[in-house]
């Protein structure tokens, strides 16, 4: 008798039991699942995030600094590679042309050791080298002008007057009726005695500067080669009959970079290197070395937000101004490769 009590109480101790543990043990699974699916979730999501801008630009600065230090490259290129950006050895050259910008004094320790870097990566230019050698640039005394002497005014002779001639009489004959007196003629007048002074010849108004802008444009995206492309600003150097003049000193105003001379890329002509930067051009010295007056250039510019969205649409880079500003607001324009072509004429 108890056997079968104790039975029958086995088996709804089953029936209720079991089915609460598989139901408890399910739904411990789900919310593994759940941790671990948020947990994956949050991974992805950290993993998704770039590099924050000043945290890469602190780390290169100390890569660069480290590698001043060492001359260890294999150690700086190692560590560059771990930051995760896209051509790590241009990125270090974009930071030197951007702390020769920002940084005046060209023995700044940190543009030096990222000039040092970008050396030993491959990616330095002339223009760097020359911004960071600080060279001292003396033009040559201007020589006075010589001075035309005035011509003196000559006096025209007076004319003399010539007497008028005395009336005659005729006699009167006798038994003949007496004529009538002839009227005496009159004097006739003297020619004017003074002559006007002739008039001096005006000089020549002398033009406002010794250089005007003949040409300024941005090269259109088929003459640059596309959006990899170039990213120059080639400047010639021209006399007022559009003849090639060598030795003219061409500047940025802000003096990032040094002068460049005409004549060092052809004749008449020097090209100035963007690295995602831009420059106000005008000339400063003659080829004689003597000081010059110039008009200045537009920026010209290869960082998108600098240039003209009308610019932009004439060149071909996007269809119209509206797509132009578009574009630039999300990064799908030409990022750094734009060219531009500027021709200084002598005004004498």
């Amino acid at each position: 008798m108890n056997g079968t009590r104790n039975s029958k109480l086995l088996m709804m101790v089953a029936i209720v039991v079991l089915p609460l543990v598989c139901l408890a043990l399910a739904i411990g699974g789900v919310m593994v699942g759940f941790v671990a699916t948020a947990s994956t979730s949050a991974d992805n999501t950290l993993l998704d995030s770039g590099p924050n801008p000043e945290q890469v630009d602190a780390e290169i600065l100390a890569i660069a600094a480290d590698f001043a230090a060492t001359d260890d490259l294999s150690a700086a290129q190692t560590r560059l590679s771990a930051l995760g950006i896209p051509n790590e050895a241009q990125y270090v050259s974009f930071m030197v042309d951007r702390y020769i910008q920002e940084n005046p004094d060209p023995q700044n320790s940190d543009t030096q050791n990222l000039f040092s870097l970008a050396q030993a990566l491959g990616t330095s230019t002339q223009s760097m080298a020359l911004a960071l050698a600080t060279p001292t640039f003396t033009p040559s005394p201007t020589l006075p002008p010589t001075q035309t002497p005035v011509p003196t005014n000559t006096p025209t002779p007076e004319p003399t007057n010539t007497p008028a001639p005395l009336p005659t009489y005729t006699p009167v004959p006798t038994d003949t009726p007496a004529p009538t007196d002839t009227p005496a003629p009159t004097n006739t007048p003297a020619p004017p005695t003074n002559t006007p002074e002739p008039t001096a010849t005006p000089e020549p108004t002398k033009p406002p500067v010794d250089f005007t802008i003949a040409t300024q444009r941005m090269y259109s995206i088929q003459e640059n080669g596309g959006c990899r492309g170039m990213h120059e600003i080639f400047v010639s150097v021209v006399d007022a009959a559009g003849n090639p003049i060598d030795g003219v000193a061409v500047q940025d105003t802000f003096q990032a970079v040094p002068p460049l001379i005409s004549g060092s890329k052809g004749p008449g002509k020097l090209e100035f290197d963007l690295w995602k930067n831009g420059f106000s051009l005008h000339v400063v010295n003659k080829a004689d070395g003597s000081p010059a007056t110039s008009e200045t250039t537009a920026k010209l510019s290869s960082v998108d937000t600098d240039i003209p969205d009308e610019w932009l649409a004439q060149g071909g880079y996007c269809a119209d101004v509206a797509d132009c500003a578009t574009r630039k607001s999300i990064n799908q324009l030409c990022l750094g490769h734009y060219s531009y072509e500027v021709v200084f004429q002598r005004t004498y």
